[in-house]
């Protein structure tokens, strides 16, 4: 998924874009990094982590997820009160309320995205993603694992290993996610995308 660079709740505490690069700020001073030796580790330019921090672009979970493998952090704590992503209550490492999911923008095209994994260091990871109409997904992680995902509402074209395939409304999905792969929504309507990441408990290869 776009992992690129709608409904949810959104903080009052900031847009979520906002939080995101406050936190990665913080957490990349608290381990001692300047912004290029960040970038170098996490084959993220500096431009674009220097953007982040500043709230001025919205990384997609591809750059989250080089930045958090690097950051040696769950990749909920961009989106937690505690840097370290660590529960705030005692069953929140268990359970996500859905009136405290984060939701965030991603990447410039306007698609948004709805955390729906409890807090703490998981595997796996699943989120609703919002595609608008004409949208497609841009630097999608690839790596070992598998992704899968059902569709909520409307018609998404997914496409694996150059293979191109409309899904409808309740159609669902899994691949190797090793493999070439995008979504796209070529129609008039939203799209409402239920979307699951297992990744393998390694360094992620991109």
């Amino acid at each position: 998924m776009s992992d690129t660079d709608q409904p949810g709740h959104v903080s009052e505490e900031a847009p979520a874009e906002v939080s995101v690069g406050r936190r990665l700020r913080r957490m990349r001073k608290n381990q001692g990094l300047t912004v290029a030796a960040l970038g170098e580790q996490a084959a993220v330019s500096a431009g674009m982590i220097s953007q982040i921090e500043r709230g001025l672009s919205n990384p997609s979970i591809g750059t989250l997820e080089r930045l958090r493998v690097v950051l040696g952090i769950p990749l909920t704590a961009f989106f937690e009160d505690r840097d370290d992503g660590a529960p705030a209550t005692p069953a929140a490492d268990l359970v996500r309320r859905a009136d405290q999911r984060p939701f965030f923008q991603v990447g410039g095209n306007g698609m948004s995205k709805e955390l729906l994994s409890p807090s703490g260091d998981h595997d796996l990871q699943f989120m609703i993603i919002c595609v608008p109409p004409h949208t497609r997904s841009h630097d999608v992680m690839i790596g070992p694992g598998e992704k899968a995902g059902l569709v909520l509402e409307g018609r998404l074209t997914l496409t694996v290993d150059e293979r191109a395939t409309v899904l409808e409304a309740g159609d669902s999905f899994q691949f190797d996610s090793r493999k070439a792969h995008s979504v796209a929504n070529e129609s008039d309507e939203s799209v409402r995308l239920l979307w699951i990441m297992h990744t393998k408990p390694q360094r992620a290869q991109f």
